[in-house]
């Protein structure tokens, strides 16, 4: 039972029903009150305007106040009965008040229940006493009414409140669980839609109702977020997979060294052995490092920069490292602090001038500029470039391009993918044209404003 209460209490449409049967029955009751009170009030006004009324009746057919006294004709108890008394004596009365002695003497409260003058005959039977002044004769004219009638009258409207607001109020409660349930309907088709899209593999998408409203923009809306989770699903299943193949490669080479050295030990070059599984073990490295550095990206753990790196210092320090054998690296700088941990600079920048020295013929230029409020960061190399239908595609994770999938030249397809990260996490871009001949990558970020300069000490990049 208390199980059954609580799925009630849950659901939506039980939940708004009750809150508008509610606000509905406060409302009413407020409106019941008033209307009680402005009753109860207009019964009181009822009983003094009645007697006020005969009164002046009895000034107006008596301006002399000469015995006797002439009376409203045709008096009844609920227009009001007229006694008029003087000095504590009747001097004139209705009929039906005749060998009645004074029902009001001085001194007494102006306004009293007497019920019992007409026990049995009317109920709720009050007296008035009004004062009256005529031709200098000061007199007092007892009104005697009953409000029976006007009670009975605002027992009914009582009674038809008692009777009405229950059934108004089930009435209201029926109309709105009828409203609310056609309103939910759409959203409870949308939600065994999503229901099954869940259990059922495959490209699935709900059916938007086209109608405009909050249910269609819901709808659009899932089919988006649903759009989002399938592409980083597949995104992941590749990564998972370019990332297995790539692993197998120098796991493989190293299983195999060692088999042939443990196979024909007497013959083996242990030496050259174990050189070669180094160089393995020092690509797997490099590709876990790599990898570890993107799921970072992805979680958005990256470190955070509290002092500016200057991206000059940065580009003239990989130049040095980077000249020896091979094309030579051409440096031309002007300071450019940019609010990005040096640690992630330095990766960048090494990413980019390791492939456009893996490509170029004979130079690679890098030039730090400012461009208003950006810093700008060009690496040029005079290569085969890149053709325009890839590159977009060249900054995605694991995509090498033909000239590039020679395993000698220690490329994952991860250089350049890191770089598209790191320029987003710290609101940066990257992009590629062509330098004809050649490519140039061109990063922007914007300049720091006011820190300190972190002074750059080459270090490993954390992961």
């Amino acid at each position: 039972m208390g199980r059954l209460i609580g799925r009630l209490l849950a659901s939506t449409r039980v939940r708004v029903t009750a809150a508008a049967v509610l606000a509905v029955a406060c409302a009413l009751g407020v409106s019941a009150a008033l209307v009680d009170g402005s009753l109860q009030h207009d019964r009181q006004r009822i009983l003094m305007s009645t007697a006020q009324q005969q009164a002046n009746e009895v000034g107006d057919f008596n301006p002399e106040m000469t015995l006797p006294l002439v009376l409203p004709p045709d008096p009844t108890l609920q227009l009001g009965l007229v006694q008029v008394v003087r000095n504590g004596k009747v001097i004139g009365e209705s009929r039906v008040l005749r060998n009645i002695p004074p029902l009001w003497l001085p001194g007494e409260p102006k306004l009293s229940e007497n019920s019992y003058v007409f026990a049995g005959q009317a109920r709720d039977v009050h007296v008035v006493a009004v004062p009256l002044n005529v031709a200098h004769i000061n007199a007092t004219v007892v009104v005697i009414t009953s409000l029976g009638q006007y009670d009975h009258s605002l027992a009914d409207v009582q009674r038809i409140l008692e009777i009405g607001m229950p059934i108004l109020l089930a009435v209201v409660g029926l109309i709105c669980w009828f409203i609310v349930g056609r309103a939910l309907r759409p959203i409870e088709a949308l939600r065994r839609e999503v229901t099954e899209i869940a259990t059922s593999p495959g490209h699935h998408r709900i059916a938007e109702p086209g109608t405009g409203d909050e249910v269609g923009r819901l709808a659009r809306t899932l089919n988006s977020m649903l759009d989002r989770i399938e592409a980083s699903s597949s995104r992941e299943r590749r990564f998972v997979s370019d990332a297995s193949h790539e692993l197998r490669s120098p796991i493989a080479n190293i299983r195999t060294e060692v088999e042939v050295a443990l196979h024909h030990p007497e013959l083996a070059d242990w030496p050259s052995t174990a050189r070669a599984v180094l160089s393995e073990n020092e690509r797997m490295g490099q590709l876990v490092q790599e990898l570890l550095l993107l799921a970072r990206s992805d979680e958005g753990s990256l470190l955070s920069s509290s002092v500016a790196t200057d991206m000059a210092e940065v580009a003239e320090s990989e130049a040095v490292a980077s000249n020896g054998s091979g094309p030579e690296v051409i440096v031309r700088t002007v300071a450019a602090p940019v609010a990005v941990p040096a640690v992630y600079l330095e990766r960048m920048v090494a990413n980019l001038v390791g492939n456009a020295r893996r490509f170029a013929v004979t130079r690679v230029e890098v030039t730090v500029a400012r461009e208003g409020s950006s810093a700008i960061l060009r690496v040029r190399d005079d290569g085969p470039g890149v053709a325009p239908a890839d590159r977009a595609r060249i900054f995605e994770r694991f995509v090498r391009l033909d000239e590039a999938r020679d395993r000698g030249d220690g490329g994952f397809g991860l250089g350049l993918a890191i770089v598209a990260d790191l320029c987003r996490a710290y609101g940066g871009t990257v992009e590629v044209g062509d330098a004809g001949p050649g490519a140039v990558f061109t990063i922007r970020f914007p300049l720091a404003r006011g820190g300190s300069l972190r002074r750059r000490l080459r270090q490993p990049t954390p992961v």
